[in-house]
This record gives structure tokens, sequence and C-alpha cells, in this order.
């Protein structure tokens, strides 16, 4: 242990003695092991740990597949999550819930407030238990509106002030008096549904057969402690060949799936973090490599010492340890840095990322993260400590003293092969950085085919206490939207229920119609929007008549179609006058016209086939306006809030915000990743760049006296400066070509996060080429300038 603490002190000792080394060093070090532990933490916290329930391990959710089902929405019907439970011997508890809106009667009339619906087997799978009253249990489940609610903790400290006493409270909600009979925990935050602040009971009969298709909720299962998630997926096919003989016969495709609700959790962002989890090993990576040619460099200049070491008695694996251990005091050290800047690195992911990274509050850096730094600078010992270490204790006394000053003439050859690995893995993440780059280009670059700049957009959630009934409904959209139209600096006003433009669809279904070759069926998007939609929008109609206010809700439904519609579906015959179906044979509709398509926010993005029927006939309580001004749309926003208030106080134009503020918000994710990626390859380029110029630095220092005589025997300056160029240039060449095929390999991982661009992109690939080579000259250059500078008689004097 003497010993030990005597190589520490040696190896603190030479640090003091040559400060730039040690600087240089550690600080590299620090760059690698910090990012690679902050970016640990955001992993390890978000995909890693388990959901903060109890026997998270046995936590499930049900999937039903359709046509037209969205691959990136889970969801399924109440009647089917009856049928599992009561068939299933795997599942002990199974829940659903869905998001649903309220109205609050507040001392300033109604406010709209994020709750939800949920059924008693939610809260008895998730093992949650009140922190004051009860939970929903089943004799609330009326099969229409009941009486109570249950709040969030956050709510119940916020609306209440934490009182003991709020259960058997009444608040109003949407018109009419709610009980309060529980709290919930604060610990309680339901995955899919973060901003519900309110839950009540499920206001249908999760029995009834009318609601088999209503696909929107999302189920919570609990496994029974002696079942497996395959035994269970196993009864679950048998259960899914029973339903689909029983009721989706003559539905193609329908079934069910079971994934753990850790995977419906993180499921879509784990590819994503765990790619920038090896992009920023691969940091480290290069890192390490540096430091190993810095400290072959010095082991080149420590040739000496090393062999009169060994001549006065040193054993061998005496002079590795000692050499490690100075490789480890460069890595604690570095990993000390490392923290700090792991700290600040995980704060600044957390307060720049999109808010729909789930559990995105949960990362921090903690004792895992903290274990994970050191075992970085253990591992990172061997890795770039013990290759020199072998290197500078392989010598003999002879050799050593006759090199002398010119150091040990081994190394070299090392040191290229490191550099090489640093130059192509930084390609690789340059290659990366540029794919994203161009593709968040593309996203920026989105042009729909409208004016987009003066379109303010908000929502309205109607209280279904006074504007039940279709009827209602429809007249209050007519109504408020003609009120907007008169305020000052509004052309035109239209509405709809959701799309691409909002930030997501309604949903798909099979929509049913007559072919030449007899009936046929093919998925497409549904909306219900206002007559004046497109035209507020500025889309045209290119074929038959738009929709208008004479569509009422006594009347046929009439629709329109975009044009991949109709010519997906009568490529040889107009669309218009065609009668189709849709949700099994329930609604029927004549379309009357076709709109010319609009192009996906998402480039690359397919355009769908999709449907529109006007909600003056089939309306429903929650839609988005568009209003186009003939001003800045910002300036007439407050107008526009009173003109809602004023037609009733219990409405609200809630979400008040352009269009191009509203479509920037899905640039959010990219733009963050871009970023993210940027950052990598900023600090990988950077650290190959100085890998090279290390190299270069000692190779020069190294042939000092070779390059005295050439001169002294006459070469030119200017081919001492190529001699040593073409000479990093052959290391790049090698290291761009090693990387292009890295690049190849990795842009594969990233095709879910380059939309609109080519995995194989030549664009992306040959800048970064060009950019590593420029960093590899450059970072050449001053070394072989210092080449064709030395003084003949001053280098054969050092000898």
């Amino acid at each position: 242990m003497r010993s030990v603490l005597t190589e520490f002190r040696r190896a603190l000792r030479g640090l003091t003695t040559q400060p730039a080394f040690g600087v240089s060093a550690i600080l590299t070090l620090a760059l690698g092991i910090g990012l690679t532990t902050a970016m640990f933490s955001v992993v390890d916290s978000i995909v890693l740990r388990p959901l903060r329930f109890s026997d998270s391990d046995r936590l499930i959710t049900i999937c039903e597949q359709f046509p037209g089902a969205s691959s990136d929405w889970c969801s399924i019907s109440p009647p089917n999550v009856e049928d599992i439970a009561a068939r299933s011997r795997s599942i002990a508890a199974i829940g659903i819930a869905r998001g649903w809106s309220y109205h609050l009667a507040t001392v300033d009339g109604a406010e709209g407030i994020n709750g939800g619906l949920a059924t008693p087997g939610l809260f008895a799978a998730l093992g949650t238990r009140p922190e004051l009253g009860r939970l929903i249990e089943r004799s609330d489940l009326l099969g229409r509106e009941s009486d109570v609610a249950l709040l969030t903790d956050g709510m119940w400290r916020s609306r209440f002030g934490g009182a003991p006493d709020v259960i058997g409270r009444t608040i109003v909600l949407d018109g009419k008096p709610v009980s309060i009979v529980g709290v919930l925990p604060a610990s309680f935050e339901l995955p899919q549904f973060p901003e519900a602040v309110l839950w009540r009971p499920l206001h249908i009969d999760p029995r009834d057969e009318q609601n088999r298709d209503w696909r929107g909720f999302v189920a919570y299962g609990l496994l029974a402690p002696t079942a497996t998630l395959e035994s269970a997926r196993r009864e679950l096919a048998g259960i899914a060949g029973q339903l689909r003989g029983e009721h989706f016969a003559a539905t193609p495709g329908w079934g069910l799936t079971m994934t753990s609700l850790q995977d419906l959790v993180v499921g879509r962002i784990k590819p994503v973090l765990l790619a920038f989890l090896v992009a920023v090993s691969l940091v480290l990576v290069i890192a390490c490599a540096n430091v190993a040619n810095l400290l072959l460099a010095r082991a080149g200049n420590r040739a000496t010492e090393m062999a009169v070491r060994s001549a006065l008695g040193a054993a061998r694996w005496r002079l590795i340890r000692g050499l490690l251990i100075e490789s480890l005091t460069l890595a604690l050290a570095g990993a000390v840095l490392g923290v700090l800047l792991a700290l600040w690195g995980t704060s600044a992911f957390v307060a720049l990322a999109p808010p729909n990274i789930p559990r995105i509050g949960e990362v921090r850096v903690d004792g895992r993260a903290l274990a994970v730094a050191l075992a970085l600078a253990c591992l990172t010992t061997v890795i770039f400590g013990l290759a020199p270490a072998l290197q500078a204790t392989r010598t003999d006394l002879a050799r050593a003293l006759r090199e002398g000053a010119r150091g040990s003439s081994r190394g070299g050859r090392l040191g290229r092969l490191l550099v090489v690995t640093e130059l192509a893995l930084a390609l690789v993440l340059s290659t990366g950085a540029a794919l994203l780059a161009r593709s968040f280009a593309a996203r920026a670059a989105w042009s729909p085919g409208f004016e987009r700049e003066h379109l303010l957009t908000f929502t309205v959630f109607a209280p279904t206490e006074k504007f039940g009934g279709p009827q209602r409904v429809a007249s209050l959209w007519q109504r408020l939207e003609s009120e907007l139209q008169g305020v000052p600096g509004v052309v035109a006003v239209g509405t709809a229920s959701s799309g691409p433009l909002f930030g997501g669809g309604d949903g798909r279904d099979a929509v049913r119609f007559e072919s030449a070759s007899g009936p046929a069926s093919i998925p497409a998007g549904w909306f219900d929007v206002s007559p004046g939609f497109f035209q507020t929008l500025g889309v045209p109609l290119v074929q038959g008549r738009a929709l208008l206010e004479s569509d009422r809700v006594d009347g046929p439904v009439v629709a329109l179609v975009n044009e991949t519609f109709a010519r997906r579906f009568w490529p040889n015959e107009s669309a218009v006058g065609k009668h189709v179906t849709m949700f099994d044979g329930r609604q029927a509709m004549q379309i009357v016209g076709v709109v010319r398509d609009v192009v996906p926010p998402t480039p690359g993005q397919p355009i769908d086939p999709e449907i529109y029927w006007s909600n003056r006939q089939v309306p429903r309580p929650f839609t988005y306006f568009l209003v186009r001004t003939a001003v800045l749309p910002t300036s007439v926003a407050s107008a526009v809030r009173e003109r809602v208030r004023s037609v009733d106080r219990d409405l609200e134009a809630k979400g008040i915000q352009t269009l191009s503020e509203r479509l920037g918000k899905s640039l959010r994710a990219p733009r963050f990743q871009l970023l993210l990626l940027l950052t990598f390859s900023a600090a990988a380029t950077l650290l190959a760049a100085i890998g090279t110029y290390g190299l270069f630095a000692y190779l020069v220092a190294r042939r000092t006296r070779e390059l005295g005589i050439r001169i002294a025997l006459g070469a030119r300056r200017p081919d001492i400066v190529a001699a040593v160029m073409r000479d990093a240039l052959r290391l790049a060449l090698l290291g761009t070509v090693i990387g292009i095929v890295g690049s190849l390999l990795l842009a594969r991982t990233m095709q879910s996060m380059v939309a609109g661009v080519s995995t194989v992109d030549a664009t992306s690939i040959a800048a970064s080429t060009l950019l590593l080579l420029c960093v590899a000259a450059v970072a050449a250059l001053a070394p072989a300038w210092r080449a064709s500078r030395v003084d003949p008689v001053v280098a054969l004097g050092a000898e």
C-alpha cells in the first residue's frame, strides 16, 4: 500500500512539473466523461429506471389493431377491456383511462381544466391508494355522468390550499354539482396523461356494445404474480381470436397486442436516446485516444528514465503499475471535472428538451450516475493507459541512451492508428449531425401552398350542459364564427376538429365504397370542418362544390375529400357524387367536392387520403378555430378572447397563438436533437483536431535531427511542409474512408430522426468528409510549418 501511495505522489509531482500535459489530458477526459455521464443520466432516468409504481415490472397495456390504426398510439375500447378482464387468468387487474376536458365554475366564469375519465381497475392495477378519502369505485359507474370526482394532489393544494376537510365539498363541473370523494397521492402521475388534474368515473356503460369501437382509451393492467409477459401474450392471442369471431369477423386485420407499460411510456423515445448515448460514447473513445497519444508522446521522452529504472532493478510490472497509477490520477481528476460538467449538462438537457419527452422531470445526476463516472475513470485508465505503459517499459538501456534526446523511435505507429480512429469517429458524428441539419432545414422550409403568416388559432370546448346535442353545438360554432367575423382586422373564420396543422389527427378509419370490381375498403384520415374552413385556410376547391351552411343536421351528410383520396379510390372517374360509409357502415356520406392536397409538415411523409364532413351536420363539442387576419394576428388576440366570452361567459378561447407559432412547436424535438448531436460532433471534431496536432507535433519533434540534415543538404522549406502535410492527409483520408463506412451503419439507426432525407445522403457525407480533411490539414499545418523552420545548426548541435 505504501508503494502505491508513493506512486501516486510521484504521479502528482510529474503532473505539476508538466502542467501543460496534465491540464490538456484532464480537460480532454473531463469532456468525454462529463458528456457521457450526462447522457447516461438522461437514459437511466427516462428509459432504464422502472416506473414509480409498485410492481412496475408487471404493469402492461393492451392495444387494438384495426384498419387505420396509428402506429404511434395504443388504444382500446371499454367493452373489449371488460371481456379481457372476464376471460384472462394472467391479468390480476385492468382498467382504462382517457383525457377529458371540463369546465370548472369560478367567480369569473367557467374555466377549462384538463381532467380524465377512469375505471376502478386503473387504480387497482397501479396499486394506488388515496391520500384522502376514497378512489373511484365500481358503484360509481352508472352508465351516465356520476356526481363524484377525484382530485390530484396538485389541484387539492392549489385550489383548496391542502385543506384536510376537502372530502365532501362540492364543485361545479360543466354546470353540475360534483362531490369530491378523494385526493390522489402526490406521487401519482398517470403515464400518457400527465396534465390531468381531476379524474371522474367513466360516464358510459363499459359493457355497452355500441361502444365496442370507441377505441379512445388507454388500458393499464397488472399481471398475476405467476404470469409472465410471454404467457400472458399467448393467452391474449386466444382471447383475441374469440373476440374476432364474436365481434370483428368483418374487420380484416383486427387483433390485440400486449406490451409492458414501460415500453408504452418510453418506447418512442428509447431508440433516440440510445442513439445519442452511443454517439456520446464515441466522443469518450476519441477523448481516450487523445490522451493515449499524449501519453505515448510523453512515454517516448521518458524512455531513458524507464531504461535506467529498469537497469537499477525495478521490475517491469512495477513500472507498468506506476504508469497506470499516473493514468488513473489523470482519469480521476478528469472524472471530478466531468461530474461537474454532467451536472450542468443534465440541467441544460432538461431546460432545452421539448416538453413531450416522457419522465423528463425525473432526470438528474444521482448515485448511479456518479458510479458510472467512477467506472468510466477506471475503464479509461485501462483503455488509454495500458498501451503507452507497455510501450514505455519495453526498452533497454543501451538503445535508450543511444537515442537520447530524440526520444524513442517507437509509438508513432500506434499514435497514427489512434488519430485515424479519432478522425473516423468524428466523421461518423459529423455525418449524423449533417443529416439532422438537412432534415431540420427541410422541416423549417415547409411550404403548405397557402399563406400562413396571418392565421390565428385557438380551441373552444362547449359545456355539454348548455350545448348538448348536435343541433345546439352546430349552432354555437356558427354563431361564434359569425361573431368573430365582426372583429376589426379579421378577414375569415373557420373551424376544424384537428389535423396535422394543429398537432395531430382525429383518427383513421376504413372508408367503404363501391368500385368497378365490387365493394372496397381503404383507410383514410377523417375530420369535421366548417363550411368556411378551406376558404379561410387558403386551400382551393378543385372539383364539385364546397360545404354549405344549408347542409344541416337533419339533411343527408355530405363530405369533401382531398385529391389523393379521389385519385386513390376513383383514378379514372370523378369522385363527386360517390357514396361512402365509415365506422362499420354506421355513417353514410355523399362526396360533393374535392379540395387540393395539403403537403404534410413532416418532410417526406406521403399525403394520405382524407375526408372532411361538415361540423354543421356531425359536430363535436371541441374544435379548433382558424382566424385569418389582414393585420398582425397577435394584435386581435385580446378582441377575439373577449368576443368568445361575450357569446357565453362559460366559453373560453384557449391556447391562442399564430399558426406559425403552433407549427414552430413541432420543430422543438428535431431542433433539440440537432443541437445535441451538433454538440457531440463539435466536441469530437475538436478532439480529433487536437489529437492530429499532438501527433504531428510529436513526430516533428522526434525528427528534428533528420529535418535539420535534409535542410542542410538543400531541401526546400516548402517541400518539408508538403511532406508533413502529405503524411497528415494520408491519415485523414484513411480515417474518412473508415468513417464513411461507419456513417452508413449509424445512419441506418437514425431513419426515424431524419425525415425527408435519405440516410445515404451524398451531400451530408461529402460535407462531413471535406470538413474533417480541412480540420486535419489545419491541425497539421502548425507542426509542418515548425518543421520547415528547423535550424540545421541548432538541430545538429542538440545531438
